[in-house]
Parts: structure tokens; sequence; C-alpha cells
């Protein structure tokens, strides 16, 4: 029986296993073995046309085979394998293959090799000491390893028992990312040499290895690709009809232009090995000691050292370490820079696992896959990324069983490599995206299967006439046929497709946007909504501190003008409680002399005049990297200690610092606090005592759009020694606060934020806050933007209320005494009215409650034999329905978290609309992918900086006056030299489009873009359509007339549409955008009536022709017999002038031009082809210069009157055509 294996991965749909058939056994030699040796047969026999027919049938479909078997993997492994029936341990290793069917169309189908262990592990069942398995099966697709773990015996068994149970099942290679924390930290790395090896032989080398083809392998996957063989066949038929220098040009063209595919590829590839980051050197704990390897070496479960000497390639530069692949932080803390990866610009600080944790949370399951909650990210040091600092606590290694290592180094378990890592995810996407830059889609398909209709109604009446016609050759007649039908599908096809994506991604790389998918580009164009982070991203990083409010007067300094607790405090007038919480609660770093961190944070402690040193130092004697904080007021506070910290994090938004207050009077005792910031509503619950007015004044601040964050305190117990504090899990601590006020800082907003909104709601785009911030600085900052309607409408908030969780629409409750606050209901069916009145906030405890509305009905009915999963997918699609019948009503979604910004997006594209979702954070990754357009920003003034130093000699040069034209010359080979490549630095994990400038505007020049590209897309179809209908009609009803295209007629036109094609690819984007909406794709009302339009005004203009010259006919002409050879006549003279002018009005009729891309006018190469190429057809219909009618085979025209009527219907064509298109147009423009 045959083995029968599965799948598991949301990639790949099915897999199925094969065996290799002996070559002469294979369906594509050994029957054709057969034919060849008849068709020899045959010759030996009957000499004749019959043999050489068979034979050339014989060689037609041996090429077919062949081909076939290149385009489709099914028909080759039908062909040349067989489905297997045992797994062998000898020789599967050359002979298995496994064919991958993924579940997404955009990715290829496949034959991998199928790899097998050696014989000693066959069995299966083998593990590592650490319990990890070892695979017995495995194969490779895209750079993705997928394994089975069951022994050979259990396969071949499974097979025989033909049972459909418990099918061997195929899985993602795991990596050890599932454990528990305590296990984590209780590994001693690999003691074993034997475990070593089978954890190199599971895991493989810690590299991005990508082989660069040859160029001739490269060059033979591009000539067999379908659409090439199919204008190869096209081309020869064209030779038979006896139209050779046009057969040969055009063929030479797609030559030239795979090639240059081929040499384009092999750049990217070798662009993407130059990124690869050199080995380093590292110390890794093996055998129970620490030993120096390179860093390819490192394998999964490896205990590693980060950051110290001995990974320095460049001795005393720290810059240098890069972290080299996926690590779990065991001991030390770091800082680091993500931006390669995730995009978030400010270093981030990584603390070690299981500082402050109780032994029950030892016992939770490690969370860093793409999809959890990830709430351990702020362990995990990611591959790639730039490690900036780090410290060792010398004293930290007492209770652990690996001691420091040498280098003092971060101690760190190593948990992915390769591509397994998440850099490797990255370098996976830019990888098998750039293969092949084409806006190539299942539309095009259908289009083409639409013209295909018309050709084949025009060859069937062409094959009808012939066939009445005794004295026509059958061959030609065929031929002929075949050439009509084939024609559909030109062969600048590929060229202009793949240059309209190509030069919209040059376009969007000089604008410092990058893009790792290039077919999400036309999206752009159909953008419906526009979803905005707010923090960071609507406004600026550079906030400004107004104060401290809400406190008591008896708390403040003396001569304190403080008069109510809406009062704003200086910084200058803060008490010292206050202010010891601005200054020791944060994550700030000293980074090369220069504090880094949070904004928010830098803001504060530079308004409090505190500095920021190293030099903590702890009872057991180590040195951190968490600083020390001075005071410039040397009064009674010389510094603080940071001892412990808890980050923030979204889920607890908030976060807390267990500190040591060092006193200017060394006789007085070191004072030790809990310093807690965070959101108001959170800190509420946790202050032992807060005031009556703690509401009404952070909400008056809050809704004024000032960001507000409560502080508070608490002395830290006699009993907690300095070890067993930071031992302490976050819900001892942050508990019993003393209230120390509310931190208000205004947060501006970007210079270019207002208008960059206005112009997207002008364009008549719905723009969406989508927030973690608080929902009453969320709604003005709507309202300062415009995204809220302003003071015409009242702003509701959809809330929690009451112990019930009762979720209603609430109104904004700014702090103001006695004011009466609306409440209603709510109702997902009456949304839609209320957005009428209202602007309609979410809050994202409202989503939560919505959710467990749905969670507890699904309960209520739950069926006890669904697994949690599939419980967990039916609660989240109830959730997601009630979502669906809100979201387009709502403009600010506040206070969410990350896993609902992602809900959100998904909501609306349920909804049938285009998103794009523009934000700065890794808390908006799930955001970014689900939306059709997610774009990163990333503020990065070192990149735009060095592009100006680039061209600082070419500006420099331009500035000469004499020198204008070499400055734009040099300008522009800047900008051409721009690789088709994303590089890692530029592209972010987070989304398919990273922008390295911090301005949203990035979002109004990728619409732009997108628009440009989609309209020019659909202005290529529309062009080929009119042109194939025209052709269609000259090659079946004018044939039959006797008329014909000479070789060279054929070669300047085909050499013409190329070119008419390459600068219409080049149109800029419109400087503005329009209210109005480009076409959403080819089948769409306005796009069909155009192509028919102009379609039936050439066929009028053509017929027209044909009558006028019907006294110049001469049926005794050889040539005007449908077989006859092309000679030069009048009537073929006319109709390639009237086709020319055809091809012309085509082009330049349907150039869109404003308002989406740049006017007819400014693209000067086509206006000015174009009004070249009507000078030239006017001369040759004047005759005013003969040797360019002899070029283009033309005869002179009998009479004058002939020249008239030709030049009339060449303008009534040109007219009518304009007129038509202009009417089409304006009417679907008004229906936008």
């Amino acid at each position: 029986m045959v083995v029968a294996v599965r799948i598991d991965d949301h990639e790949i749909s099915a897999v199925a296993l094969y065996e290799p058939l002996p070559p002469l056994l294979r369906l594509d030699v050994l029957p054709f073995a057969l034919l060849y040796s008849t068709a020899a047969y045959l010759y030996c026999v009957r000499n004749d046309s019959v043999a050489t027919l068979f034979a050339a049938l014989i060689v037609f479909a041996h090429a077919l085979a062949f081909l076939s078997g290149e385009w489709s993997v099914d028909v080759r492994a039908w062909m040349t394998c067989t489905h297997a029936r045992e797994i062998s341990g000898d020789d599967a290793t050359t002979r298995m293959l496994v064919k991958v069917l993924p579940s997404r169309a955009t990715l290829p189908r496949q034959l991998c090799r199928c790899h097998v262990a050696e014989k000693p592990l066959q069995v299966g069942g083998e593990t590592l000491a650490s319990g990890e398995r070892i695979p017995v099966l495995w194969f490779s697709y895209q750079n993705l390893s997928f394994c089975i773990y069951d022994g050979l015996e259990v396969i071949n068994g499974h097979a025989k028992e033909n049972s459909k149970k418990d099918t061997p099942c195929f899985c993602r290679l795991d990596f050890p990312t599932q454990h528990t924390l305590h296990r984590y930290l209780t590994s001693t790395g690999y003691v074993s040499s034997t475990d070593l090896a089978l954890a190199g032989i599971k895991w493989g080398k810690n590299d991005f290895d990508i082989p660069i083809p040859l160029f001739a392998e490269l060059l033979k996957e591009q000539l067999v690709a379908p659409f090439f063989v199919f204008q190869f066949f096209c081309m020869l038929l064209w030779c038979l009809d006896e139209y050779v220098y046009y057969s040969m040009l055009t063929l030479l063209m797609l030559v030239v232009f795979e090639c240059t595919v081929v040499k384009q590829r092999q750049r990217n590839m070798e662009t993407l090995n130059q990124m690869r980051r050199a080995p380093q050197r590292c110390l890794v704990y093996r055998s129970k000691s620490w030993t120096l390897v390179w860093s390819d070496e490192l394998v999964p479960g490896d205990i590693c050292s980060i950051g110290g000497h001995s990974m320095h390639t460049t001795p005393g530069v720290s810059d240098d370490v890069g972290i080299p692949c996926d690590v779990l932080l065991l001991r030390g803390n770091c800082v680091v820079n993500e931006s390669m990866l995730s995009g978030e610009s400010i270093p981030l600080r990584k603390e070690a696992v299981g500082s402050g944790l109780e032994e029950n949370e030892l016992l939770e399951t490690l969370h860093v896959d793409e999809g959890s909650n990830m709430q351990h990210k702020k362990h995990v040091l990611f591959g790639g990324t730039k490690l900036l600092q780090h410290s060792l606590d010398k004293g930290s290694s007492s209770k652990s069983k690996i001691p420091n290592p040498p280098d003092q180094g971060c101690v760190a378990f190593v948990l992915r490599t390769g591509f397994g890592t998440t850099q490797g995810s990255l370098v996976r996407t830019i990888i098998y995206s750039s293969q092949r830059v084409t806006a190539n889609n299942s539309e095009a398909m259908w289009f083409i299967l639409f013209l295909l209709g018309f050709a084949i109604c025009a060859s069937s009446f062409v094959l009808y006439q012939g066939l009445q016609d005794a004295s026509r050759d059958r061959f030609k007649l065929l031929l002929h046929c075949i050439m009509i039908v084939t024609s559909v599908v030109p062969p600048e096809l590929p060229m202009e497709l793949s240059l309209a994506v190509t030069n919209s991604l040059i376009a969007l790389t000089k604008f410092n946007i990058f893009c790792t998918e290039p077919f999400r580009i036309p999206f752009a164009g159909r953008i419906d909504i526009c979803c905005f982070d707010k923090t960071g991203t609507l406004t600026s990083d550079e906030l400004k501190m107004l104060g401290v409010v809400g406190l008591k007067t008896q708390h403040l300094k003396k001569n304190s003008k403080h008069q109510g607790e809406l009062d704003i405090i200086a910084p200058e007038q803060l008490p010292l409680d206050t202010e010891l919480v601005l200054a020791g609660c944060q994550s700030l770093v000293l980074l090369n002399g220069h504090v880094v961190g949070d904004p928010l944070e830098l803001t504060a402690i530079q308004a409090i005049k505190w500095n920021l040193v190293y030099g903590a130092s702890y009872a057991h004697g180590g040195s951190s990297v968490q600083p020390s904080f001075l005071s410039d007021r040397r009064g009674e506070i010389q510094s603080i200690d940071i001892l412990h910290r808890f980050s923030f994090s979204s889920e607890y938004r908030r976060m807390s610092t267990i500190v040591s207050i060092v006193k200017s009077d060394n006789d007085e005792p070191e004072d030790r606090r809990i310093l807690t910031k965070g959101a108001p509503e959170v800190l509420e619950p946790l202050f032992a005592e807060k005031p009556a007015y703690y509401r009404s004044v952070y909400r008056h601040f809050a809704s004024r759009g000032s960001r507000v964050l409560a502080l508070g305190y608490r002395a830290v117990p006699a009993d907690w020694t300095l070890t067993s504090l930071r031992q302490k899990s976050r819900h001892e601590v942050e508990t019993g606060l003393t209230f120390a006020g509310f931190l208000v800082l205004e947060s501006p907003l970007k210079d270019d934020t207002k208008r960059t909104i206005r112009d997207l709601m002008i364009a008549k785009h719905k723009v969406v806050m989508v927030t973690g911030d608080n929902a009453l600085t969320a709604c003005d900052v709507a309202r300062q933007v415009g995204i809220n309607a302003g003071y015409s409408k009242v702003p509701l908030i959809l809330s929690v209320t009451g112990k019930e969780n009762i979720v209603e629409w609430i109104g904004i409750d700014d702090g103001t005494p006695d004011m009466e606050i609306e409440t209603i209901p709510f109702d997902a069916a009456t949304v839609g009215k209320l957005q009428v009145q209202y602007d309609l906030c979410v809050t994202g405890d409202a989503l939560t409650a919505l959710y467990k509305q749905q969670e507890r009905g699904r309960m209520s009915s739950s069926d006890n034999s669904r697994s949690r999963s599939s419980e967990e997918n039916a609660v989240l699609e109830a959730f997601l329905q009630v979502l669906v019948k809100i979201c387009l009503h709502i403009n600010v979604f506040a206070r969410t978290l990350p896993q609902q910004k992602e809900h959100i997006i998904m909501a609306m594209n349920r909804c049938g609309k285009t998103t794009a979702m523009c934000g700065d954070g890794t808390n908006d990754v799930g955001a970014l992918k689900q939306a059709h357009i997610g774009i990163s920003i990333v503020n990065s003034p070192s990149n735009e900086n060095s592009r100006r130093e680039s061209l600082s000699f070419a500006k420099s040069v331009g500035d000469r006056g004499q020198n204008a034209a070499l400055h734009e010359k040099l300008q522009a080979l800047h900008d051409d030299d721009v690789a088709h490549v994303v590089r890692l630095g530029d592209a972010s994990i987070a989304s398919p489009f990273t922008s390295r400038s911090s301005s949203v505007r990035v979002t109004k020049q990728l619409i732009r873009q997108g628009r440009c590209t989609l309209v020019t897309t659909i202005q290529m179809y529309k062009i080929l359509g009119v042109n194939c209908l025209i052709t269609a009609y000259y090659l079946s009803s004018l044939y039959l007339h006797g008329v014909k295209n000479g070789d060279q007629q054929l070669t300047v036109l085909g050499l013409g549409i190329a070119m008419f094609f390459l600068f219409l690819s080049h149109a800029k984007p419109a400087k503005k955008l329009s209210h109005e909406r480009p076409p959403s794709g080819v089948f769409c009302h306005s796009v069909l009536v155009s192509i028919l339009g102009q379609f039936a005004i050439h066929l009028a203009v053509l017929a027209g022709a044909l009558r006028a010259a019907q006294p110049f006919i001469n049926r005794a002409d050889p040539s005007m017999h449908p077989d006859g050879k092309f000679t030069p006549n009048v009537v073929n003279s006319i109709m390639f002038l009237l086709s020319a002018v055809m091809q012309v009005n085509t082009f330049v009729a349907n150039y869109k031009g404003q308002p989406f891309m740049e006017s007819f006018w400014d693209n000067k190469l086509l206006s000015r082809s174009a009004l070249l190429a009507y000078v030239a057809l006017g001369v040759a219909v004047t005759e005013v210069f003969m040797p360019l009618n002899a070029m283009l085979e033309l005869v002179p025209m009998p009479n004058a009157e002939l020249q008239s009527t030709l030049l009339g219907l060449m303008a009534a064509d040109t007219g009518a055509t304009f007129l038509f298109e202009y009417v089409v147009q304006q009417i679907a423009s008004s229906q936008v």
C-alpha cells in the first residue's frame, strides 16, 4: 500500500511521498522511445510527408510532455515518480521526494528532496537529554524544515494496515520555545557530545544559507516558463507566415528581458548574502565548561555568553556586537536596538527571566512565538538586533549550576537558530518576494480569457470562410487561425506588468519607503480606511512636561502658589516624594554619554534636572546596567539606585521600581521605596487612599488632549531583605501605594499630521485612530486632527460600568463638577444611527467585555466534545461578527491591547474594505500584518542624512548654474542605483511597508503611488484589449479582403508599441490626492464600456476606409489572395496607416493622467513620442518625405482625394476616440 502522510501547518495544505522511477520507465521517456522507433521504421518503409508529419507530431508531443513537467508539479510527479510504498533506510536520502501543496496561491508547488535519518535513529523516539525529539523523516520547503518523528517501522506499518487513523504527520521543525521558565533557568546546556551531535543534525548551522544559482540555471527556468514558451511558439508561427524580421526582433526582445530578470535575481541574492553577518566568536557552556566557538555553530539548547569581549569583531567597539540568534536571557541585563526587525527605534531594555517571579509563575510556559501573547518578549534577545549595553551581576551565579562566563557576558539560552529565528523569517520574506516582481494575478488571466473569446470567434469566421474556398492552402489557413488566437497575448505583456511594479518600488525607495511584498502596491490604490496609532505616529515623541496636578497644599514646598487640585505645579516646585517617583521609576539608559529611552521618561528626568550616571552597587557586590539618578539640587537626597524593576507592559499598563535612596547626610540610613507610575484608572485600586477628586482631575486634563499618568510610592517593608525583594512578584509590590499626583505632559502633533489627515479625508478616505492611550486624550487628539467633527458633535465612549460590567455609551466626563453624564445602552444595531449625532469611541475594556459576553454565550451552549482551540475560534468568530456591525461607525478605538487592534482590522476587512494601518511600535505588529497595507514608521534620522550626504556632490555641482544638467544626471544616476531587493536594515518584520521617515505623510505618498500603479496597470489592460480586438478584426475580416502587413511594417509597429508601454510605465503619481477613486479593477463598467466603445469606433473607421479603397482593389493581383505573399498596394498602405494611428490613439486616449498621475503633457517621453508618431504618420500620408514611405513599405496614393479621405478618417478616429473616452470618464467620475 501507499505510504500516507499528512501535514499540520498553516502554509501547507497537503503533502505526498513519491519515489522517482528509473529513467527508462518514466512516462516522458518510455512511450516516446517506442514512438521514435516507430517513426524511424516509417522513414525506412515510406519516406514521404506522412512520415515527416508523424515525426513532427512526436517531437511536438515530447516537447509538450517535457514542458508540462516543468510547468506543473502534479504532471511531473505523475510522469517521473510513483507513490512511495515503503520508506527504505538505505537509499531513501537520495531518492525520496515530497510533493508540497501550499495553502496560498502565492506560494509555489514543489517537489522537495526528502531526507531520512541515519540507521540508528530510524526506529524513532530518539530524544536529547533535554527531551527534544530527533526527526526521522524531514524535508525543506522555502528554507523551512518539516519533520516526522515516528520511526520508519511505524510509518511503513501504517501503510500496510491501510489505516486512516493517526496518519504520520509532518510538522514544522520545533524549537525549545515552549518549556516552563523553571526548565530554562535550571538548564546546564549540552553535557554529552552525542546530544550535541544530534542537535546539529536536527537544527543544522546557525546561518542563512542562500545559494546563488548559475546564470544558465536561472535562464533555463525563465525560458521554460509558460509565457515565454507560448510567445516562442507564436514567433515560430509568424516566421512560417514570412514575418522573419518581426519575429526575430520580438524574440530577441524577450530573451534580453529574461536575461535582465536573471541578472537582477542574481544581484538580489548576492546582496542578501552580503547582508549576512559574518560569524563571530562567542563563549558557550558545554560539557560543564565555557568553550569558545563560532556563532554559526550554536544550536538550540546551548547556554551562551552574550555581549562579552569575546564577541567583539573589533576589539573595544561594542557597536560591532550583534545577537547571533534568538536567545532567552537567563542572567544579566541588556539594552538592544530592535529597529532592524520590529521598527522600534527606541533602545529597549531586556531583563533576565525569573527575577521577581513566584514559584507558581516559574511553572508558566514561555510565550515568545508569533501568535501568542508574547508576554515574555522582554526577556528575549532576537537575532539580528544590536546589543548596545550589557551587564552581569557578579554574585548572581551563586545559586546557579553554571558559573559566570569568563568574558563577563550575559548568560542566555539559545531558543532558535538560522531561518527559525525572527530575522530568518524576514530574510525568507525578502528572498521569495524578490524572485519575480509582477502585477500579474487572476484578474489578468480572466481578462485574457475574455479577449480570447473574441479571438476565437474571429478565428472561427476565418476558418469557416477558408474551408468554403477550395483554392485555400489548408496548412496556411490553420496557421492563420492559430495566429489570430495567439494574438490575444502580446509579447511585451510580462515586461509591462513587471515595469509597472518595479518602477513603483524604485519611486517608493526614493521616499525612504521599503517594501517586502511588491504585489501589495496596487492595493494601496484601493484603500478605503486609514487607521493610525496615536503616540509616536500622529503625535510627536518630543513631549513637554507641564507639571504635576492633584496634590494637596500640605504636600507642597514652601512658598508654592498652588491653590487647588487643578493647578499645575511646575517641576521646580514639586514635593520630594513626587520628584523621587519621577526620578526613580524609569527605564532610561546611558549610551555613549547620552541618555536614551522612552521620550516620556526623558522629558520628565530633564524637567526635574536629575542626571544619569553609572556606578550603582548592590549588597552582593555586583554592578548592573541599571544606573543611578543624581539630583542637581543637592539637598537632602544625593542619588537613587534602582535595585529592581518591573518593566512597563501593555497588559498591566504600569511600571514599578524598587530603589535605594541615598541621603546627602551620610549618617542617615538609606531609604528604600517602591515607586510606581501608570494609567490613572489602572493605579486607582492600588492606592491605599486616594483623594475624592481623583477621577475628576485626571479626566479634566485627559479630555484636553494631555497625557496623564498617576504616580505612587510606598516604603519597602522592614522585613524585606536585599535578596528577598528581588524575588517579590509585582502583585506583592504594587499595593498599598501612596498617591503622589498626576504627571501631565503635552504631546504635540507632528508638523504634517493635520494636513495629512485633512488630505485623506478630503480624498474620501475614512480615518480611524486605534491607540492604547486614554479614551479622553484620544478623543481630543482626534478632534484636533479632524478625525472627530469637533464641537459640532458630542463624543460618546463605549465603556464598562458598574459591578456587573455593563457595556454602555457614556458622554465625556471632563471633570466638571455637577456635570450630567449622558448614558445610552449599547445595541450593535443602533450604532449607525448614533454616528449621525455623536463622535463614537470604543475602549479596549468594552471590547473585552463584548468578547466575554460571546464567551459566556458559547459556554452555556457548548458541546463538550469540541476541543478548546475550536471553542476559542468559535468565540472569536462570534465576537468578530459583533465588531463587524460597529467598526465602520467608530472614529476612535482607545486603550486597546495589541490583539484587539488586530481584531479591529480583521473586522474592517470582513466588511469588504481595503485597509491601511500605520504604526510605529511593536504593539501594532498584529494590526499591521492584518491590514492590506501595513506601514511601520521608523524614526531614523541617520538614514535620511546618509541619503543627503550621498547627493551632496551632485548638489554642489548643480549649484554652479552652468552645470545644472550634470546635476540632474548625477541625481538620476543615484536614484536609479537602487537595489530591487530590500535590505535587512530597511525592512521590518512588522509589516510589508517600512518608512524610514517619522512623518505620517508616508500614508499619502503610498496611496498616491498605489493609485498610479493601479491606474497604469488598468491602462495597460485597456490598451491591450483595444489592440487585441483591432488585431483580431485585422487578421480576420480584412485578411479575407487581401489586407496584409509587411514584415518591416510589423517590426516598426512592434518597436513603437514597446516604447510607448515603456514610457507609460514611467508615469509619476499626482502630487495631490483626489476624492475621485480609480477603478478597482479591469472588470468594472467604465473599463469594459471604454474598451468596447473604442473598438466600435475603430471598426467603423476601418470599414469606411475599406469602402473608400474599393475602387483601387485589383482582384487579379496575386497578393490580394489570402494565401498570397505581401506586396505593397493601396489597400495595404491605407490600412497600415489607419491601424498605426489607432495604436497611437489607444495610448493617448487611455492615458488617465490627473487626478491619479501626472498629466499627459507632463509625461514628456510619452507625449513627445506620441506627437512624433502623429507627425510621422502625417508625413507618410502627405508623401512629403518618400524615403519614410519606402521604409514603411507604402505605395503612393492614387489621387489627392484619397489622401484627403485618409486624413479625414485618421482625424475622425482620433477625435471620436478622445471624445468617447472623455465622456466615459466623466460619467464614471460623477458616479463615484
